[in-house]
């Protein structure tokens, strides 16, 4: 699903002005940082990555030193990837579930799936970013990122544009997510849709 994503990225997307990956791609020199650079998807976990891991080192009483060497060796297992896309993702899931014990925030990093598709939520207190793939009649997309949701009373999690308006609320168990959305159409192919309940999967 995810390689359908990279496919749809270019032609279906919202992205903060800023968007890029955490490290500058002129430099990027291994062949797994040229393909982070290439797909918009990647770039989304490495910045929340990048977010995760310096409110990890800044935690009161982090062991900094064992933070950083953790890091380096995600670094060099991810750059084992090379160019591919779905081994990087997973490189940069399994770091962000890693470092999640050592931030105190609820739920750092948690990934959801529906019938139709995945959402992806890390939180940094009271912001979240989020990613959302779903896929609909005629393999129609939605392709949805952002970095700066607000996360509210009750763990709901809110983001709006001039026009879309997203709402994301857990049930009472908070297995799961429901995702309710209004005038989001322009994220999404003719049938798909983003709105839904997700279940948690990690």
């Amino acid at each position: 699903m995810r390689a359908l994503a990279v496919i749809c990225a270019v032609l279906i997307l919202t992205l903060d002005a800023q968007a890029a990956p955490s490290f500058n791609c002129s430099k990027a020199t291994a062949a797994a940082e040229k393909e982070i650079c290439r797909v918009p998807n990647l770039q989304w976990f490495d910045r929340q990555l990048a977010r995760l891991y310096k409110l990890a080192r800044e935690q009161a009483g982090a062991n900094t030193p064992a933070i950083i060497a953790s890091q380096r060796d995600f670094i060099e297992s991810r750059n084992a990837c090379n160019a591919d896309a779905d081994c990087i993702e997973r490189a940069y899931k399994s770091r962000l579930t890693e470092l999640s014990p050592q931030v105190n925030v609820y739920e750092p990093f948690a990934e959801y799936r529906s019938a139709n598709g995945t959402l992806t939520v890390v939180r940094f207190g009271f912001e979240a970013g989020l990613n959302i793939l779903t896929v609909g009649g005629n393999d129609h997309t939605c392709t949805f990122e952002t970095d700066h949701a607000t996360v509210g009373g009750k763990g709901v999690i809110r983001w709006r544009d001039k026009a879309c308006r997203m709402t994301i609320v857990p049930n009472d168990s908070e297995a799961s997510l429901r995702v309710e959305t209004k005038n989001c159409q322009d994220y999404c192919g003719m049938r798909a849709v983003m709105d839904g309940t997700y279940s948690r999967a990690n």
